[in-house]
């Protein structure tokens, strides 16, 4: 009866998980940019740039070889970016930099930081024209296809989104970030096919982005093709363990394979990196398969305190007591 009892509580907890995963997903915004030299230049040896909000340190992680940067899983808000001087050529910098999103769908914004040089630090002249990336000329019908496509994705019409965006790309196939809004409502409509069809596009677009790559192994797991998610996954932390957004898709599908506790490693860190309030159910979940249900009532309660106004909150404090019932039972 117990046996029962477990099971239909932890699948309940599965089906909330999965109703509530593209509510909580969407509002994640990205903040890229490049660290270049007064000259134009990048610098030569990769620079630490880190992501304040409030005074608060956020994340931090390197430039690459291009000098570019970027930080995901960002809501709205005024951050600030450092680069970090090299004690030699350049001092540490800092700028502003505004997340101002309209609606909830993903965006992504940029904003890059020119290295202010130390006293005394000869900076030679630049060697080409600029650093900066000069992306192609967005069509007007593909900008407005792709203005139609935000607004109704933040709408919460995937559908009508994913017509938007097709016309778009349509027009104008090198279109990034119209790329990546249809891949990820096409992942919304759990048409992962072509979600990743969507995503691999972008990523030859821009292959130095992790973005693409992420939405691939999450489509995947979406698929439950876990082994394949979770190996992209893993890789892709491999290269930059500061990237927020690869974690939540990781844990879960480790998860799902019964690898409890490289799930709860990786949800953790989805915490500690993007206050991802997801990953407090998916741990819940863990903990109660471990046997641990009063940590597992310690992070429902950090679920809804971080959204006391979720529309399964009731279903959340009903788990909460069986569980506090059952760790009374263990005693």
């Amino acid at each position: 009866m117990k046996r029962q009892s477990l099971a239909r509580l932890t699948l309940g907890w599965l089906a909330l998980l999965l109703a509530s995963a593209s509510a909580l997903g969407q509002g994640l915004h990205t903040l890229e940019g490049r660290v270049v030299l007064p000259n134009g230049m990048q610098p030569t040896q990769p620079v630490r740039v880190t992501l304040t909000l409030s005074g608060r340190r956020l994340f931090e992680t390197f430039t690459d070889l291009s000098g570019r940067f970027s930080f995901t899983g960002l809501n709205r808000g005024m951050y600030q970016l450092t680069a970090e001087g090299d004690g030699q050529s350049f001092e540490t910098t800092s700028v502003n930099a505004e997340i101002a999103a309209f609606g909830s769908a993903p965006q992504t914004f940029t904003q890059n930081i020119q290295l202010r040089p130390k006293a005394g630090a000869v900076i030679p002249p630049a060697l080409s024209v600029a650093v900066e990336e000069i992306d192609p000329d967005v069509p007007g019908e593909a900008k407005s296809k792709f203005r139609q496509g935000v607004k109704s994705a933040a709408a919460g019409k995937p559908e009508q989104a994913v017509r938007f965006l097709q016309e778009s790309v349509k027009a104008h196939a090198p279109f990034y970030a119209a790329q990546m809004l249809l891949a990820e409502q096409l992942s919304k409509l759990q048409r992962y096919d072509e979600a990743i069809a969507a995503y691999r596009k972008a990523s030859e677009l821009k292959p130095d982005r992790a973005d693409p790559y992420v939405g691939v192994g999450a489509a995947l797991v979406g698929q439950k093709r876990y082994d394949e998610g979770i190996r992209m996954l893993r890789g892709i932390i491999e290269v930059d363990k500061n990237i927020p957004a690869p974690y939540l898709s990781l844990g879960y599908a480790e998860m799902m394979t019964g690898d409890y506790k490289s799930a709860e490693e990786h949800l953790l860190r989805a915490l500690e990196l993007g206050k991802t309030a997801l990953a407090h159910v998916y741990l819940a979940n863990i903990y109660e398969q471990t046997g641990e249900p009063l940590k597992a009532v310690a992070q429902l309660e950090a679920y809804l305190k971080e959204n006391p106004n979720s529309p399964q909150a009731e279903v959340v404090r009903a788990a909460i007591e069986k569980l506090r019932r059952k760790a009374k039972e263990k005693k």
